[in-house]
């Protein structure tokens, strides 16, 4: 795959959340290409993705989340680092969190940006829990289900893992290591070319709010482990997010503007790490 051995994703949000992509070096610098037909690499990618359907644990687990979000490139929005009980759910695609109590927990927030918004007007959501929901739903991400968009190559570990590694270049590049039982294991890939998001919508013919932007970068690496009993679980989530030009307009009963933000850009930065 072009240049994918040499260009690996890592997040480094820990000391730097402003962090570019670094090449990793791990084991996969010595993969052995194995010769698949595309139909059989795709009956492996859609075993992986039942497998993640089938056998991810149900069990509670608590989760530090460290989320931060900037307006632009200076002006800090949010950071907040909380910890929460999550219970994922990816057959019926719930996912429940809850903040516990724990020292650690703070949330700095501008609240001259943010108390503007009322309900679910606020772009807190979209720099937040989707951030979350959008990457732990795993087995719904695009490269496990739309092919025809893709190429694949799969390659063999040192350690007797796969990894198959996939491009495409309207949409996401990266790979995923599984095992020899479909369970995976790790995750990582970047948005190769941006896409628009209209979020817009209307009661009685008339327009309740106008919302939309631009997702021009992700970059995502996905830790997952097996408990004693051999069920999956998400060890490790790192998500770095840009969206561009994010126009909003709220217009009350009479079609009256209400609020309107025009061309904002935000980044947002996520750690959502098993304790």
């Amino acid at each position: 795959m072009k240049h994918y051995i040499i260009i690996l994703l890592a997040f480094l949000f820990l000391n730097n959340w402003n962090a570019q992509a670094q090449i990793e070096d791990t084991d996969l610098d010595e993969l052995v290409i194995d010769k698949l037909s595309r139909a059989s690499i795709i009956d492996i990618i859609k075993k992986v993705r039942t497998q993640m359907y089938t056998n991810y644990s149900l069990e509670n687990y608590n989760y530090f989340v460290q989320h931060h979000a900037t307006m632009g490139d200076t002006l800090q929005l949010l950071q907040s680092d909380l910890m929460c009980e999550v219970s994922i759910n990816l057959k019926n695609k719930k996912i429940n969190k809850s903040v516990l109590k724990h020292p650690k927990n703070k949330v700095e927030m501008d609240t001259v940006f943010f108390n503007r918004y009322t309900g679910n007007d606020s772009p807190m959501y979209w720099l937040t829990e989707v951030v979350i929901r959008k990457y732990v739903n795993i087995p719904e991400l695009d490269f496990f289900n739309n092919f025809k968009d893709y190429s694949f190559e799969r390659k063999k570990t040192k350690d007797g893992d796969y990894v198959i590694e996939f491009y495409s270049e309207y949409f996401y590049e990266g790979f995923f290591q599984y095992d020899k039982n479909f369970n995976l294991k790790k995750l990582q890939f970047v948005l190769l070319k941006p896409y628009p998001i209209d979020h817009s919508q209307t009661k009685n013919g008339k327009f309740m709010f106008e919302k939309n932007w631009i997702y021009s970068k992700e970059k995502v690496e996905i830790t997952v482990k097996t408990t004693a009993e051999g069920k999956n679980y998400v060890d490790e989530l790192k998500a770095s997010e840009e969206i561009q030009d994010y126009n909003f307009t709220r217009f009350d009963s009479r079609g009256g503007v209400v609020i309107k933000d025009i061309e904002l850009d935000f980044k947002s930065d996520l750690i959502f790490k098993k304790m």
